[in-house]
């Protein structure tokens, strides 16, 4: 088993992507630096590492500076699968499955991208990998309505 990955039990009413994938380009801006977040159905961890290879694909993900992500699966027995990818911002994984776990998210998968501007953000990445995440997660709950 992955490190990354934890279960958890069902409780709750859950929130789910459509099928496909929705993008939200540059959702947030700050001193340059620009994030992206990208939402996608999943039903398998086979998908998950299929929808990332499709993503870096794009040119516009693949010259990114990071593309973090987290995902929640429920599978057939009812535990939820979790897991993340930093994809070198240190931590931003954590802040996106949080988010995803407050949202009661499921079978879908969350990835913000972000473009470094030139200028260091210090602790405001997480803030703009936060933010990034929940105005997503409030778009969806919109649409889910």
């Amino acid at each position: 088993m992955d490190s990354n990955n934890q279960f958890s039990l069902d409780i709750g009413v859950t929130l789910e992507p459509k099928k496909g994938k929705e993008v939200w380009k540059e959702i947030i801006v700050d001193r340059g630096s620009k994030y992206t977040v990208v939402v996608g159905k999943i039903e398998t961890k086979e998908e998950v590492k299929l929808f990332l290879k499709e993503l870096v694909r794009d040119s516009y993900f693949r010259k990114a500076t990071h593309n973090s992500y987290a995902y929640r699966l429920k599978e057939s027995n009812g535990l939820i699968l979790e897991s993340k990818g930093d994809d070198g911002e240190q931590g931003a994984g954590m802040c996106i499955l949080r988010e995803l776990k407050r949202a009661e998210f499921l079978n879908g998968i969350v990835i913000v991208t972000r473009y470094f501007g030139g200028v260091q953000l210090h602790s405001d990445r997480f803030k703009h990998v936060i933010d990034a995440t929940k105005q997503v997660i409030e778009k969806l709950k919109k649409e889910s309505v």
